[in-house]
């Protein structure tokens, strides 16, 4: 490294020297077209103001997709959209040039934007000293344009990179960057850039030890970063006076509706260049806000205040996306003058910040307002140094008005609102609903409903909308409480705050259940505890007491499957018994009747708490459910309590249970991590923990008994445990057929029971499903679930995770066809995986049939020698190719041919409308064809089919 210490002792000794160009620049783009994919380029480059040379000269803007404007100022200027350089002078000795350009891209895509010129400055010490001049300035812009992610922008940068640094002093900077259309930025440091993809091979980070090693504060080693949320670029500390180029991009982020995930639509990259200098100087100091939310309408104004320590004068300035808005862009006035111009003012001195914001300021995003303040040594030799400082402020959205609801005339609830003031800017009305009410304070940034609150989403309406009538399961005797948001569309998004809750009871005169508690865990001697009360509120003039009740029991949380009649009884409560309450669920349903026998209603559906649990390294997860027509999250019983056994010092009382812990289920929802903290006693890997917990609900009706107390099962589990369960056995039903594939693997195809029925499903039907069901030999008795794997081809490495369910049956929906194959794994309570089954698979039911007469006499009757596609059972099915030839009735010369291979849009129902190959009419009589058609099939036997036979054209 001597020749980099040499270089810089000269460059120290030659800061008068300098011949600096370019200094910073960057490329930002706006679509300015509504109908094509044409977008505004807006190219600013920072150069030196004591540099003869312009800017363009020997410059290349390449738009990536085979345009390219250039080399040369003058060929920049005529392909401009004014043929001028716009240039401003900044401070600093610093001018801002500007030119732009208009591109109109042919198709979607991702594209490199580019600009390149001749014209670094010598001396860069990171860039290779005295060298850094043969090195060409480049900077280049993402983007992506995509259909399915709406219009798009990038990202625009608003504070000019024109700060110097000061020896051993922390410099930052911040772009003050923004997004129009409301994208998350994010910020990176890159390596700065020569021509399109070569990095600068030269360039040395800013905290390599030999360009700096130690802090402001005289700590080691040095800091060189950028803050990946707020931009905030930091370079603590510069060592040695001379000029740096750094680079950093700033990138963009929008949720994507299809993939459930955000999508990166592009950056923007600054190159710029940081200046150090000796100087005796104190960096300015900001006092701003605490980050805020503000309601759509209403006025936001803050003081901001800076200071200098040296008492020397400070210049106060604003920048974001606020400042920018179509509609009431924030302000930011000096103080007492309010002045919107900055200059320079004795310190300290203040600034009004002022918006009055509406509702197209909306957004999910909060808005980053930048603060910038700078100082003015008295000693003008000394370079201005800089602090920023950034406030959060989010616009929300305002609650929809006066909601109110009603009885309806059936067991439903009627709602009504009033019109949203947000209607013009297209939000979804999304309408909430829970059993007993949840009290919380929806202001101060608390929008749309709090996740641990027990809401419910059950709809979304056109905003224009301004009732709903809910009839989706409710039980009566539960009070419903019903909350409204707004929510805003994507890519600002933004949610509102919620309306004021409404709550209303349904009387109560059918039976309620109160409890299903498991009381004893066994697989085949369990017990449940169930009780109801009676129809409190029936009409007992139209219905006579007393009532005679029915319990029945459903397996399961889903479905009406597996049901018994338990007891008939005049009694409200019964323990049920000869349960398999170790690995199933029960739901239980109370139907009554009248004196005379007459069956008058029955009650909702109410099941038992399911517990599940995860094993982890000296821990273990509770989780547990339960689907039940009142509320187990309710305010006034907030709790849920954990019991377990082993609770002694020695860990090995199994018999007894104590209480461990409560969870508080309106914050921490029903789950619960169990880390051995009871008795300061921690978990041991080599035995089995059982538990079981006990919930707390309420329908939130005064007439019913509250809480409603409910045990789940008991469950044990092994913390540590890594031995994976059994591998689980497909049933085979009915008749197979082993092919197999090219690479060899043996494919097992199970006759298909649904190719009796889709001859009933018209000829585009294309909603297939396919069920499975299998065994497991649960020898450790904690399988929890089951994996499902799915490929359409059975190859080996091709098969993806489709489902997951706790029961020995799936059915696999949505599909295209039926062909695929399926593979099963076990899952236990640890998160272990069992090999995965032997595959099975299904095939589709592959139809074709031809006609041996049509009449192309353009009746609009059987015109075309087409494919049956009436009735339904002779539609074309899953088919893949279809060759068709004509010839003269004797099979000799070939008349006409159709192949939809390589066909963007192939007809697979021929339609030959009885013309030769150049579309002369063929005469009345009789041709001989051929067909091959090719089916989309694993049964390589059912593949293709051959078609040989006469069609007779009638006119």
């Amino acid at each position: 490294m001597k020749y980099f210490l040499t270089l810089l002792l000269v460059v120290t000794f030659s800061t008068n020297l300098w011949a600096t160009h370019i200094r910073a620049g960057e490329i930002t783009a706006v679509r300015i077209s509504q109908s094509s994919l044409r977008y505004r380029f807006t190219l600013i480059i920072y150069k030196d103001t004591g540099s003869a040379l312009k800017v363009g000269d020997g410059g290349i803007f390449n738009f990536g997709q085979g345009r390219i404007i250039g080399p040369g100022r003058a060929a920049l200027q005529d392909a401009s959209i004014d043929g001028v350089f716009h240039e401003q002078n900044v401070g600093n000795e610093t001018q801002r040039v500007v030119i732009q350009f208009d591109h109109t891209f042919d198709s979607p895509g991702v594209y490199v934007v580019s600009y390149t010129e001749q014209n670094r400055n010598s001396g860069i010490i990171n860039l290779g000293g005295a060298n850094s001049l043969n090195i060409p300035f480049h900077v280049e812009t993402i983007l992506k344009i995509d259909p399915g992610l709406d219009i798009n922008g990038t990202p625009q940068l608003t504070i000019p990179p024109i700060d110097k640094a000061c020896v051993g002093t922390r410099f930052i900077h911040n772009p003050g960057a923004y997004d129009p259309d409301g994208d998350s930025l994010a910020y990176k440091i890159v390596t700065p850039m020569q021509d399109r993809g070569v990095n600068v091979r030269t360039y040395i980070p800013l905290d390599d030890p030999n360009i700096s090693n130690t802090r402001e504060d005289g700590g080691s080693p040095a800091n060189f970063s950028i803050d990946p949320l707020t931009g905030d670029l930091t370079w603590d500390a510069p060592l040695f006076v001379g000029e740096y180029n750094i680079a950093f991009i700033v990138e963009e982020w929008r949720f994507s509706n299809l993939t459930g995930e955000y999508e990166l639509l592009g950056y923007v990259t600054r190159d710029m260049q940081i200046l150090v200098e000796e100087c005796n100087n104190n960096r300015p100091e900001l006092e701003v806000p605490a980050d805020t939310c503000i309601e759509a309408g209403a006025l936001l104004q803050a003081e901001i205040k800076g200071f200098d320590p040296d008492n020397n004068p400070i210049l106060l300035e604003s920048f974001g996306g606020v400042f920018q808005q179509n509609s009431n862009p924030a302000e930011f006035l000096s103080i007492p003058d309010l002045n919107p111009v900055p200059e320079f003012r004795n310190s300290p001195a203040s600034s009004l910040f002022k918006w009055q914001t509406d509702l197209s300021h909306v957004r999910e995003r909060p808005y980053q307002v930048r603060f910038k303040v700078s100082d003015k040594p008295a000693d003008s030799s000394l370079p201005e140094l800089v602090n920023f400082e950034t406030w959060n402020v989010k616009v929300v959205a305002p609650a929809p008005k006066r909601l109110a609801a009603r009885m309806g005339s059936n067991l439903d609830i009627e709602l009504f609102w009033e019109a949203y003031v947000g209607a013009n800017y297209a939000p979804v009305m999304q309408v909430y609903r829970k059993v007993d009410s949840y009290d919380f304070d929806p202001e101060n940034c608390n929008v749309g409903i709090p996740p641990e609150s027990g809401y419910e989403l059950i709809d979304e309406l056109p905003v224009d909308q301004t009732n709903y009538t809910d009839n989706d399961k409710l039980s009566p005797g539960a009070t419903y409480c019903y909350r409204l948001v707004a929510q805003f569309p994507l890519p600002k998004g933004g949610t509102s705050y919620a309306s004021i809750e409404k709550c209303i009871t349904i009387p109560l005169d059918v039976p309620a259940i109160t409890n299903v508690s498991v009381e004893n865990t066994e697989e085949t001697n369990g017990e449940i505890y169930v009780r109801w009360t009676s129809p409190l509120e029936i009409n007992t003039t139209l219905f006579p007491p007393p009532y005679k009740y029915e319990l029945i029991r459903f397996e399961g949380f889903d479905g009406l499957g597996q049901r018994s009649l338990v007891t008939t009884t005049t009694d409200t409560t019964f323990i049920d018994s000869g349960l398999n309450t170790e690995n199933l669920p029960y739901r239980y349903m109370v139907r009554f009747y009248d004196n005379a026998d007459n069956l008058i209603d029955s009650s909702a559906t109410a099941s038992s708490v399911r517990l599940e649990a995860l094993s982890l390294i000296e821990a273990i997860e509770l989780n547990w459910e339960a689907d039940v027509p009142w509320s187990n999250r309710t305010q006034n019983f907030p709790y849920h309590y954990i019991y377990r056994n082993r609770t002694d010092a020695a860990a090995s009382d199994t018999d007894n249970f104590e209480l461990i812990d409560s969870t508080l289920v309106t914050a921490e929802g029903f789950t619960y991590l169990d880390e051995g903290n009871f008795n300061g006693t921690p978990l041991l890997n080599d035995r089995d923990y059982c538990y079981y917990v006990v919930t707390q609900g309420s329908y939130g009706n005064p007439i019913l008994p509250e809480p409603l107390i409910n045990n789940s099962q008991v469950i044990c589990v092994q913390p540590g445990d890594e031995i994976p369960p059994e591998e689980p056995k497909i049933e085979i039903p009915g008749d197979t057929t082993t092919v197999e594939e090219p690479n060899g693997t043996p494919l097992v195809i199970l006759e298909n029971p649904n190719c009796s029925r889709v001859v009933l499903e018209p000829c585009a039907f294309d909603n297939y499903s396919n069920t499975l069901t299998w065994t497991a030999d649960n020898i450790d008795n904690d399988i929890a679930s089951y994996n499902i794997y799915f490929s359409t081809t059975g190859e080996e490495e091709s098969y993806t995770l489709v489902g997951n369910t706790r029961n020995t049956e799936f059915t696999h929906t949505g599909l295209a066809s039926y062909k695929g194959c399926y593979k099963i794994a076990a899952v236990d309570r640890s998160n272990n995986e069992s090999t995965m089954s032997n595959a099975v698979c299904f095939d589709n039911c592959p139809y074709y049939e031809l006609p041996n007469t049509f009449t192309p006499n353009a009746d609009g009757m059987n015109d075309t020698f087409r494919a049956f596609d009436q009735p339904n059972q002779k539609c074309p099915r899953f088919i893949q190719g279809v060759e068709f030839k004509v010839f003269n009735r004797w099979g000799g010369d070939e008349l006409f041919s159709y192949n939809t291979k390589g066909v963007a849009e192939p007809n697979f129902y021929i339609d030959w409308k009885g013309t030769d190959k150049n579309g002369n009419e063929l005469p009345s009589g009789t041709y001989y064809y051929t067909a091959t058609v090719t089916f989309d099939v694993l049964d390589p036997s059912k593949a293709k089919q051959e078609f040989k036979n006469w069609v007779k054209i009638v006119r």
